[in-house]
This record gives C-alpha cells, sequence and structure tokens, in this order.
C-alpha cells in the first residue's frame, strides 16, 4: 500500500509492502533519499517515454534495489487489449505446437549436449507447466527456483515407482516460495538424459549447465513470433480448461451441478500450474456447519417425502418438495466442491492463465449467470471477453 501527501513542491511516501515468501531483507526499513530534488527527479523520469510497456510510473526502490510500477488498472481498454494479445498469442500456438514437439522429441538424441538440455527442459515447461526461472542473486533474494535453474538435488530418478517406469520426483520452492512436489512418469529418452545431466555432479550443481531462460527464449522466437515459456503455460492452462470442460459438463445437469464440473475443470488447471494454499484455519469448522445444514435439510426432505405420498394432489405440497430437493442438492454440491479445493486456489489460474472467452462461451452455452463465475471485479477485467465472445467459441 503506498499513501502520498503533498506538501508545496515536496512528495512524502509512506510505503508498505506486502511480502511473499522468504525475504532475506524483509526487516530493512527503506528510506527516502534527500540528495535530490523530488519534483526534478519526477520530472526527469516523465520526460523518458516508452511507448512499449504498459506501466504508468516506475522508480527503483532502495531495499532490495528492484524496480516499482504504477500499473494500469485491469479494466483499463489498454489492459483488455494486453490481455487479449496474451490468449491470442497461446491460441496461435495451438497451430505450432505438434511441429515443436516433435523437434524437442528428436533433440532428446542430438549429438549436443546443449540441444539435448533445451529439449528437456522444454519437455518439462510444455507437459508440466513449469515456470522458465530467472537467473537471480540467492543471497539477495527467496531460493526460488524454476525449470533453467533447477539443481540436481531438486529431482531423484526411479527406474519403477508405484508400477510406473522412469519416474521422476521434483522437490523445490517455486514463485513466492511455494513448493512444488511431484512424482510423474516421462519418456524413456528424458530419463536417459536426466541421468547424463546428473554425472559427476554435486547437489547444488545446475541441472541444466549449458542452459538459461534467455537462450531458451530466444530459440522459442525462431519457432513463432513472440513465443516464450510463459506462452506454453498460458496455452496448456487454456486447452486443459477447454478439455476438462467439455469432457465434464453434461448438459442436462442442474445449476450447481455444471457450476461443480467447472470448479473441477478449474481445479485441474491449478493442479497442473502448481497453485496451492494452506487449508484455511476455519475450514473444518465451515464443513461441520455445512453438514449440519445437509442433515437438517434431509429431515424436511423426507418429512415432505412421507408427506406427499399421503397429498400426491396437494400443488403446493408438490412446490415445496421440488424446492427442497434442489436445495438439499445445492448443499451436497457446496460440500463437495469446499472440500475437494481447500487446498486448491482457483482465482490465481482464472485470472491469470485462463482465456476468459472459455468461460464466457461456457456460460452462454449452458445458460449459467456470468456472476457465478466472474465477481463484478473479474466481469470489468475481461469485459472485452464478455461482450465479443458467442456460446460457440472454441479456444
Amino acid at each position: 500500500m503506498s499513501l502520498t501527501l503533498k506538501n508545496h513542491n515536496i512528495f512524502y511516501f509512506l510505503h508498505i509492502s506486502q511480502i511473499r515468501g522468504t525475504r532475506p531483507k524483509i526487516r530493512l526499513v527503506r528510506v527516502r533519499d534527500k540528495k535530490r530534488p523530488v519534483r526534478k527527479y519526477v520530472y526527469e523520469q516523465i520526460s523518458k517515454f516508452q511507448s512499449l510497456v504498459t506501466w504508468l510510473c516506475s522508480w527503483n526502490e532502495n531495499v532490495l534495489f528492484s524496480n516499482k510500477y504504477i500499473m494500469l488498472n485491469p479494466s483499463s481498454k489498454l489492459k483488455g487489449q494486453k490481455d487479449w494479445e496474451k490468449f491470442e498469442k497461446a491460441r496461435k500456438l495451438k497451430g505450432c505446437v505438434g511441429p515443436i514437439r516433435d523437434q524437442y522429441l528428436l533433440d532428446f538424441k542430438s549429438k549436443e549436449m546443449r540441444i539435448r538440455q533445451r529439449a528437456v527442459a522444454l519437455y518439462f515447461i510444455d507437459k508440466f507447466a513449469l515456470r522458465a526461472g530467472n537467473e537471480k542473486d540467492t543471497d539477495e533474494a527467496a531460493d526460488t527456483v524454476g525449470c533453467c535453474s533447477l539443481r540436481c538435488e531438486h529431482i531423484k530418478l526411479h527406474e519403477e515407482l508405484d508400477n510406473q517406469k522412469y519416474v521422476v520426483e521434483f522437490d523445490f520452492l517455486g514463485k513466492d516460495s511455494i513448493r512444488y512436489y511431484n512424482r510423474v512418469p516421462v519418456e524413456k529418452a528424458v530419463f536417459k538424459n536426466l541421468k547424463i545431466f546428473m554425472e559427476g555432479k554435486e547437489p547444488g550443481d545446475d541441472l541444466f549447465d549449458r542452459l538459461d531462460t534467455s537462450s531458451l527464449n530466444a530459440y522459442l522466437k525462431e519457432l513463432m513470433d513472440g513465443l516464450t515459456a510463459k506462452v506454453f503455460r498460458t496455452y496448456n492452462a487454456s486447452i486443459t480448461l477447454q478439455d476438462q470442460l467439455d469432457k465434464l459438463t453434461n448438459p442436462d445437469d442442474t445449476i450447481h451441478a455444471k457450476l461443480l464440473s467447472y470448479n473441477r475443470a478449474n481445479r485441474q488447471v491449478a493442479i497442473l500450474c502448481n497453485h496451492q494454499r494452506a487449508v484455511p484455519k476455519t475450514h473444518d469448522k465451515a464443513m461441520e456447519t455445512l453438514q449440519n445444514k445437509i442433515n437438517e435439510k434431509k429431515k424436511e426432505y423426507k418429512e415432505i417425502k412421507a408427506e406427499l405420498k399421503k397429498n400426491k394432489n396437494d400443488e403446493k405440497l408438490q412446490k415445496k418438495y421440488t424446492r427442497v430437493k434442489e436445495q438439499l442438492v445445492k448443499l451436497k454440491t457446496q460440500h463437495t466442491d469446499k472440500d475437494e479445493n481447500k487446498q486448491i486456489a482457483l482465482g490465481t489460474s482464472k485470472l491469470n492463465y485462463l482465456d476468459p472467452r472459455i468461460s464466457v462461451a461456457w456460460c452462454k452455452k449452458y445458460d449459467i449467470p456470468i456472476e457465478k463465475i466472474y465477481s463484478k471485479t473479474q466481469r470489468d477485467k475481461f469485459r472485452w471477453a464478455i461482450d465479443m465472445t458467442k456460446e460457440d467459441f472454441i479456444f
């Protein structure tokens, strides 16, 4: 949170940072630089106009010495345009991903170790939605890693595990110091290459010692204009949602059942992207309260059902029976949904990685109020998608 107070020609800044993850400099205090006049400095920065960015103001703070930005409102026209371009780029990848996959499968057997490492890293990014990972000074920032910065200590290889062959066990801290732990079967060629990459190395050595994020993204741009590792993450998240919605949605279900299907589809994306959260402290109490409501509604439902058998022609009683039955189904659905998603954060992927046109088209196709999927703030952010999308849209 930032508070700016204007007093004559001086601006004072009170800055309270929201810290995520473990930060070595978390207790350091930000000090105002009194050596340079604020007004002159601000004018100097404004004069440096940049046409290819979406932030309005940028400065370098003196704790982590990183750049800070004031961004456009998410509901602004320019931000909506950028979002549309982002998802269109991911859709464009849909037409190119086949040949790209064919190429990295061939590169597993390349004579150059550099190309083999690039191929395996791209396989991880594509199949498991790993972030690329950027170089950083681990003395100044949290020891978080991505695909290109994985160390040998972050993976274990199992020839066979849980009746599956060639299993890789990942265990590392990802973005915001959230642990990524996963056991996944991989291609035999990937498994063999990983063994080669780890030969003669210490646990703290880089797994991909001949690869970095910059060189990977430079290679990807040769395959498709504007392609980066992040585009793969957006593409795989969106295509997973589309496939899961097509698979799980029953046109004859109630609205509550359809919404459960939507959240289950969203959950698969959140799992793919490792969007986890701690179980809320109030979860058990909330589940207990919900179960009590279900028990009470079951009792009411049985009583009305028994009474209806005696008075089959009572229209008022029939309407009450239908209403109570729907309420019971709704409560059961809420109970299932809340329990399934207690450790999964659905909102992150919905806001950042899922093409909103998929959700809007699904709502229009199955007569689901858009308010059931997006809050008012989210509807403002995705107004462009709500206005332009028809029910036959496919990612």
